[in-house]
């Protein structure tokens, strides 16, 4: 009799722990939309600040996958927070080909950019980390697309980043009660920093699987950095 239970336990557990991880993976197999219709940046392509190594790709949200934030005129107060981004995030997805950062900022940051870029080129390839410059009305109506249901500070920048897909819609979790919200990622709140990084994976794997199941696999979204 024992024998049995401790054979019947063999050959169940597997089974029973395959089907607990492949519901999670299920669960997550799909990063939810949270907003369509965000508004394009490529109205503002000439709004964009330029350096040596600075990406010759249009710039502009369709066909990529975009980590989008607000940084406003903080961006001397916020150099941990960008640098944070950039060795966490940027980092791991750089290889990517349709992955970009782009950050909104305040008019007049040109001489700050030049300097944080030059920081950040330390430890990554920064061309694909880009910089729009706008003034405060621009940047609150654009930031209003995302229909989050809070605002930027008053120096129009925001501790929260979004992810927007390839078709210029928000995504984010909603199913994770931990998770403050579903509209973007807090990144003073240092376990969010996880989230967006497991999302970004999740939403690139959509993609692969998508391409996969047209026969149209992309050798740079199949790319899996260590």
């Amino acid at each position: 009799m024992k024998k049995n239970l401790v054979l019947g336990s063999l050959f169940i557990l597997p089974i029973v722990a395959y089907l607990f991880f492949a519901s999670g993976i299920y669960n997550f197999a799909h990063l939810p939309v949270i907003t369509t219709g965000v508004d394009e940046v490529a109205p503002f392509t000439l709004s964009e600040i330029k350096q040596d190594n600075a990406a010759t790709t249009p710039l502009r949200f369709k066909d990529h996958i975009t980590l989008l934030a607000y940084v406003g005129d903080q961006l001397k107060a916020n150099i941990g927070y960008t640098a944070n981004i950039n060795l966490t995030i940027y980092k791991y997805f750089q290889e990517y080909e349709e992955f970009q950062m782009v950050c909104i900022v305040g008019s007049n940051n040109e001489a700050q950019i030049a300097n944080l870029k030059t920081e950040l080129s330390r430890v990554t390839d920064v061309s694909k980390f880009r910089f729009v410059a706008l003034d405060r009305e621009d940047a609150q109506t654009h930031f209003e697309s995302l229909q989050a249901p809070f605002g930027l500070g008053s120096d129009g920048s925001s501790p929260f980043v979004f992810v927007i897909d390839r078709e210029g819609s928000m995504r984010s979790r909603n199913d994770d009660a931990k998770k403050q919200n579903n509209f973007g990622y807090d990144l003073t709140q240092p376990v969010e920093m996880g989230y967006l990084k497991d999302d970004i994976k999740i939403l690139l794997a959509e993609y692969r699987r998508a391409l996969k199941k047209n026969n149209n696999a992309s050798p740079e979204l199949e790319y899996r950095p260590q």
